[in-house]
């Protein structure tokens, strides 16, 4: 069953974009600033803090960020040291020339087996952790220098792709272990929703049984029948954040034939399909305003979900 497309791109705003922002603790030192948008004119319905995945940037996932910009919420993304550029000037050795384009840096077995370790060094999970967590002491600077403060609080979520929905589950309540600290919870309350893009579940970077049981607020959690973990784990893995959490708010969507990139949500060469990233776009959307704007139109817009949105087909999940 095809339903109505939840707010094509087209039935959005116009979108202002900002990527010169640096603020104190948040981009010291570090050689790209934050990449904001903001609806061009209205109300912001909410704030969203977007974290890249393993080697991306802050001006990765700009299609995404449009999207949910022109439709009512300012976007922030930090960049993150596991930058693929930070690498390469922060370890010469590798031979990379951090001006060139690194796009092609898994073809190199040296570059991929270093950065497959920095996947899984508690190191860069802290520090992805400290950067957002200094950004939200920072919102309201964020919110002068972007869409101008606002008359009320505006209600908050975190969302990341693959490094960056591990950044955001940790921050829903999901649990880890850290080696020599043990058990260790990052749930920031600030956060109202979590959208998880291609996650990770047990037995990888401090996850484990019972890691997902303090998530209680409203979780989204994307993956396709094709994605697959750092360690050669098929999607049954990518959906154990929705399986383990509690009921609840928690929603799955697994898309039929998607693969890590979920239609190329990160940048337009990786593997772009166009029903399969509509597909994210909407259901996203729809969370994000059932979620953060309250709008009952859109709970029951994901409600309606059965097999298929925008021609994608799917499994969608509720509990």
């Amino acid at each position: 069953m095809t339903q109505v497309p939840y707010r094509h791109a087209a039935n959005g705003q116009g979108f202002e974009i900002r990527t010169d922002l640096r603020l104190p603790g948040v981009t010291d030192d570090r050689p790209l600033p934050l990449v904001c948008r903001w609806p061009e004119r209205g109300d912001v319905k909410g704030f969203i803090v977007f974290c890249h995945g393993l080697s991306a940037s802050g001006h990765d996932y700009a299609e995404l960020s449009s999207h949910w910009a022109a439709h009512g919420y300012i976007v922030v993304h930090p960049t993150f040291p596991d930058w693929i550029g930070a690498v390469a000037a922060a370890e010469p050795g590798l031979g990379l020339d951090p001006s060139s384009n690194l796009n092609r840096w898994a073809d190199m077995p040296e570059v991929r087996a270093r950065m497959f370790e920095i996947l899984h060094s508690p190191h860069f999970w802290m520090e992805r952790i400290r950067i957002v967590r200094q950004l939200m002491d920072h919102m309201e600077a964020v919110l002068e220098a972007t869409c101008g403060s606002q008359s009320s609080s505006l209600a908050c979520a975190i969302t990341g792709h693959s490094f960056g929905a591990y950044t955001s589950q940790l921050f829903a309540g999901a649990e880890i272990d850290l080696p020599q600290k043990g058990k260790q919870n990052f749930k920031d309350a600030r956060f109202a929703a979590a959208v998880l893009l291609s996650a990770q579940g047990r037995d990888q970077q401090g996850l484990r049984e019972g890691s997902w049981s303090a998530i209680t607020g409203p979780m989204l959690n994307v993956t396709g029948t094709l994605d697959g973990g750092a360690k050669g784990q098929d999607w049954h893995w990518k959906v154990e954040p929705y399986e383990f959490a509690p009921p609840g708010d928690k929603y799955l969507a697994l898309l039929t034939d998607a693969d890590h990139y979920l239609g190329g949500i990160a940048r337009p060469d990786q593997m772009p399909v166009q029903a399969q990233k509509e597909a994210v776009f909407q259901i996203t959307l729809a969370f994000l305003d059932a979620y953060l704007a309250t709008d009952a139109a859109a709970g029951d817009w994901l409600a309606s979900i059965t097999d298929r949105v925008n021609g994608c087909p799917l499994v969608f999940r509720r509990k």
